[in-house]
């Protein structure tokens, strides 16, 4: 048997540096978006968890924030007209149905929870990004055990 040597390779991931200032937000984004871009960029810059890898995410999450605040508020007027429309559509047929406004702004949730993650702004992200143990949060079963060993 003929032995291969390989020669080891060691390579370090290049570091990604937090910005400092937010980037002017692209203009394809609509106006209210924009608003929501750097509102949330400068949050991020402050809490030191901006990266330039990052603005696509700030894009999506800008966008969504803007239609989540558009469904919400289509939603309370129909709702002002007459209550339950804004949630339920009746067709001309009499069915029903949960309304587009409810699916926009449902869509637009989930999607802002993603980049909450992505941003570390929810507990367990925020952990895993800081590298942090939920220190004063016991194990229950850990701690019956040692009690009952």
């Amino acid at each position: 048997m003929e032995t291969v040597h390989r020669k080891e390779i060691s390579f370090q991931p290049e570091k990604i540096e937090h910005l400092t200032t937010v980037p002017e937000p692209p203009t394809f984004l609509s106006n209210p978006a924009k608003k929501h871009y750097k509102t949330m960029g400068e949050k991020l810059v402050e809490l030191n968890r901006l990266k330039k890898v990052y603005l696509n995410a700030l894009e999506i999450f800008a966008e969504a924030m803007a239609q989540f605040e558009f469904a919400t508020k289509q939603i309370h007027a129909k709702n002002r007209e007459e209550f339950g429309t804004g949630y339920i559509q009746t067709y001309r047929t009499k069915a029903t149905n949960i309304s587009t406004e409810v699916v926009l702004r449902n869509d637009a949730a989930s999607t802002l929870l993603k980049c909450f993650k992505q941003f570390g702004l929810d507990p367990r992200s925020e952990r895993e990004l800081k590298g942090v143990e939920n220190v004063g949060q016991l194990d229950i079963f850990t701690e019956f055990f040692k009690e009952h060993a």
